[in-house]
Formats: C-alpha cells, sequence, structure tokens
C-alpha cells in the first residue's frame, strides 16, 4: 500500500505546483526578460486584507541583467500616478542569469505589487488598469 501511496501522493504534489504556475500571465517578453502577472488574494499579517496583482520577472538569458521600468496605474479610469515625482514609480531591478524575482503578498509596496482592491472593506477606488512602460533591460 506504501509503494502505491507514495508516488500518487507525489504526483498530486506536482500536479499542484503546476495549477499554480499556470495562472501566471505573460504581459511582456523584451530582450530576454519575461515579465508575468498575476491576480491574487493577499491576506498579509502587516496590511488589511486585499487584492493586488504580484508581478514576476524572469531572466531566460546566460547574463546578469537589470531591468527598469516605470508603473503607471489607473484607478476608477483616472491615471493616479500622473502628479507623482518621476522616480516614485520608476524601478530598476537586477536579476542573476536564469533566474527570477517575483514580488508576494508581504511586502505590498516597490516595483512587484499594484493594489487592486480591499477585500474586507468596502471602497469606491477599484485598480481599472495598469502598465508597465519604458521597459529597458541592460545587460550588467
Amino acid at each position: 500500500m506504501k509503494r502505491f501511496l507514495l508516488p500518487f501522493f507525489t504526483l498530486f504534489l506536482t500536479a499542484s505546483s503546476f495549477g499554480q504556475d499556470s495562472d501566471w500571465k505573460l504581459y511582456s517578453v523584451v530582450d530576454g526578460i519575461e515579465i508575468y502577472t498575476i491576480e491574487s488574494d493577499c491576506y498579509a499579517t502587516n496590511i488589511p486584507d486585499q487584492k493586488a496583482v504580484i508581478i514576476k520577472v524572469v531572466n531566460t538569458t546566460n547574463n546578469d541583467l537589470t531591468v527598469e521600468w516605470d508603473k503607471a496605474i489607473w484607478y476608477n479610469d483616472q491615471l493616479a500616478t500622473e502628479n507623482t515625482a518621476d522616480e516614485e514609480n520608476h524601478y530598476l531591478v537586477k536579476v542573476k542569469k536564469n533566474s527570477s524575482k517575483e514580488g508576494s503578498c508581504e511586502i505590498p509596496r516597490g516595483p512587484f505589487y499594484i493594489y487592486k482592491d480591499f477585500i474586507t472593506y468596502k471602497t469606491e477606488t477599484k485598480l481599472t488598469k495598469f502598465e508597465l512602460q519604458n521597459i529597458k533591460v541592460t545587460r550588467i
């Protein structure tokens, strides 16, 4: 019986892992960098429960790279990032060769996280659109 359960359990865990990865959506590919997004319900201990867009950056090359972009965010169809300082929504991330970096609900700010809506609170403010603009990849 153990010989049957162990392979079955391993197969189940492998299938579960693939199912979770399939929710990532390819956002853009630039010079060996793949950028993915996923919508997530965040129940972190350091923030109120909220929905967010999490970003993942994958370096598919054999070189260390920097990736930079500007985040443009619209809430209720109004561009919320237009009156901010130029550098406030500009991000630069180093990604080692053949590796990736991604956001999480535990870090609700920075380059890999976009607030979408609260789960537990009612608010009129809703994310309606976002763009990662001026994506630039540089070899280190």
